[in-house]
């Protein structure tokens, strides 16, 4: 079946919600087993409309389907995840199979109606305490995003969770470089995910894929994930694999990217258990720059931290990681550490090309081990250690200067290091401050480097 909003006598002005209106189109199609929902070019309001198995919404070139600023209109259907506390979605699906979301029209999450009209003494506008996300698929099987345009979103975008056989292409999601938590797309807990072609563009993580504490059957880890041709920009991580970590995380495949002006390029975090394995990155630029000081990250290409959240809780390892034909420019340093020797090992860097840069920011030349360290909440996750300053440094916990001063490589607490190819260019004179090694290797067992690199 296939049902079209011309036919539908509905206010397409984008001032009447239509979220009863569109819900009963859905039903009627899911009711004859399964068809299309095509919209118009126009300005749709609705709250959370929820998606059956067998469904395309399709969206015409100058259709725009915008999301509510109503709370209320949210509330019939809530999300069985949370994310910072909410369980509010705009377009949500839970154990269905075979949904698709096409078209060149666009869905706008109006963003500024969710958060403070002035922005705080650290530059950010504060959310309201419940902000849909735009996109949320639980336990779903066949989904497809393709061609769409998603931006303005409140909260995290587009967060697919424990969902098998996910396709994503050609679409582009574009928010607010300025609102907090508006991460482009989390794939979390999924297996057998395709994301190609596409634009990703945040002031949260860009592209994330990560296994959040859930109840079971959702609780699943992460597998067989590739991301090609796409390009990302993030004023906090870039593509992130992390932070919250409660299952594993294997067979993950990167290449073929560009990312730009971005607060962190890479970023491998563990933090709750899961192990990762097996991951491969190859062919990506990079440009890192400083974002603001509350953004975990300080313009670094490449990150990999293993540090414990939980004290009774052994993070998971992150182990056979290879990078190869990676360049650009950073502001910052790449960084390998882990607080127990070892639970980083097996890494390879064959062709890295690395040209560190001046920056005005006052944090050049610290890292940054968050999550977790304020000791008020040593257990805590994002918002305990984002807006949380250490009185003792006048920076977040965990913010710290690089001992010695900043090199270009920086890796402690490593086993199996293998560094080929490498290629550093810094300024000349270096700043003071910096420190005069470009590679700074600390508690680093079994290390290769270019002489015994086959």
């Amino acid at each position: 079946m296939k049902i079209s909003l011309d036919n539908a006598s509905l206010d397409r002005s984008g001032n009447t919600v239509l979220t009863a209106q569109l819900q009963q189109l859905i039903d009627e199609i899911a009711s004859a087993g399964g068809g299309t929902l095509v919209v118009t070019p126009g300005i749709w309001l609705t709250g959370t409309l929820v998606l059956p198995s067998h469904f395309t919404l399709h969206l015409e070139a100058g259709a725009c389907l915008r999301a509510s600023a109503n709370p209320a209109d949210y509330q019939h259907s809530e999300t069985v995840t949370l994310a910072e506390m909410s369980n509010m979605a705009l377009l949500y699906a839970r154990g269905e199979q075979h949904i698709t979301l096409s078209g060149e029209g666009k869905i706008d999450g109006d963003a500024a109606s969710w958060f403070s009209s002035d922005a705080d003494d650290q530059g950010y506008r504060q959310p309201k305490s419940q902000r849909p996300r735009l996109v949320v698929f639980e336990g779903c099987e066949q989904v497809r995003l393709q061609d769409i345009t998603l931006h303005n979103s409140p909260m995290w975008t587009a967060h697919l969770v424990s969902c098998n056989h996910v396709f994503v292409r050609n679409i582009t999601i574009d928010n607010d470089l300025a609102l907090a938590n508006t991460d482009a797309l989390d794939i979390d807990s999924c297996q057998h995910v395709h994301i190609s072609d596409s634009y990703f563009s945040a002031a949260d993580d860009g592209i994330c894929l990560k296994t959040t504490r859930k109840t079971a059957p959702l609780q699943q880890p992460i597998r067989n994930v590739t991301v090609n041709n796409c390009i990302v920009r993030s004023k906090s991580c870039a593509i992130k694999i992390g932070t919250e970590t409660f299952a594993d995380i294997e067979n993950i495949t990167v290449s073929n990217c560009t990312i730009f002006e971005s607060n962190r390029g890479i970023g491998l975090v563990s933090r709750d258990g899961g192990r990762f394995q097996r991951l491969v990155f190859s062919n990506i630029l990079f440009d890192c720059r400083h974002g603001h000081p509350c953004h975990w990250g300080k313009a670094d290409p490449i990150y990999i931290s293993v540090r414990h959240r939980a004290p009774e809780v052994q993070p998971g390892t992150i182990e056979n990681v290879i990078f190869s034909n990676l360049a650009g420019h950073a502001e910052g340093a790449i960084n390998l550490h882990s607080d127990t020797p070892g639970n980083i090992r097996d890494v390879m860097f064959n062709g890295l090309c690395v040209e560190q840069c001046l920056s005005d920011s006052q944090e050049q030349g610290f890292y940054d081990i968050r999550p977790p360290c304020n000791p008020a909440r040593p257990t805590g996750m994002g918002l305990d250690n984002a807006y949380n300053i250490n009185p003792s440094t006048g920076r977040a916990h965990g913010v710290e200067p690089y001992p010695g001063g900043m090199p270009i490589f920086y890796a402690n607490g490593v086993s199996g290091l293998r560094l080929c190819a490498t290629h550093f260019c810094r300024p000349v004179p270096l700043p003071a401050g910096w420190n005069a090694e470009k590679t700074v290797l600390l508690n680093v067992q079994n290390l290769i480097t270019d002489s015994a690199c086959a």
